[in-house]
């Protein structure tokens, strides 16, 4: 999503300290993709929105098995904020703070996601070093499919 050509990024207390990083969200059992992404940006961000282009559909698989099935997509969009309040709407999001970033930054926050230290944590049921690495991938993609 951007405002004003910077985009929002979060802050969780469920994330690694000092984590910030672009909004995702979860697509429900039966949700079509555009409904979950329109019902996670206002759950997290209070904002009405438009899809102006689709940017990513990314893959992930098992670096053990790379042929096999995906264990996860993540789906990439940009999105231009047509009204609404920006504020955090769903609680359980944990969401602490909120920072506007230039999106040609959005390589520099992959470092820093890509540079969190190991420690386990029961909340993710792995390592933050993994979820950081798993995280900067959408920031690279997203930055490079705007150049």
């Amino acid at each position: 999503m951007y405002r004003s050509l910077r985009w929002p990024k979060s802050r969780s207390s469920r994330t690694a300290s000092a984590s910030y990083r672009l909004p995702t969200g979860g697509i429900q059992h039966g949700e079509r993709i555009l409904d979950a992404l329109r019902r996670e940006t206002e759950e997290e961000t209070g904002l009405l929105t438009e899809v102006k282009r689709f940017l990513a559909w990314i893959t992930y698989r098992s670096e053990s098995a790379p042929d096999g099935p995906p264990l996860f997509h993540t789906f990439a969009f940009l999105l231009e904020e047509l009204g609404g309040h920006f504020q955090t709407r769903d609680r359980d999001e944990q969401i602490e703070e909120w920072i506007e970033v230039d999106p040609a930054t959005l390589d520099q926050v992959a470092d820093r996601l890509e540079g969190i230290e190991s420690a386990p944590s029961q909340d993710i049921g792995g390592d933050w070093a993994d979820w950081g690495r798993f995280r900067a991938i959408v920031h690279r993609v997203v930055r490079e499919e705007l150049r």
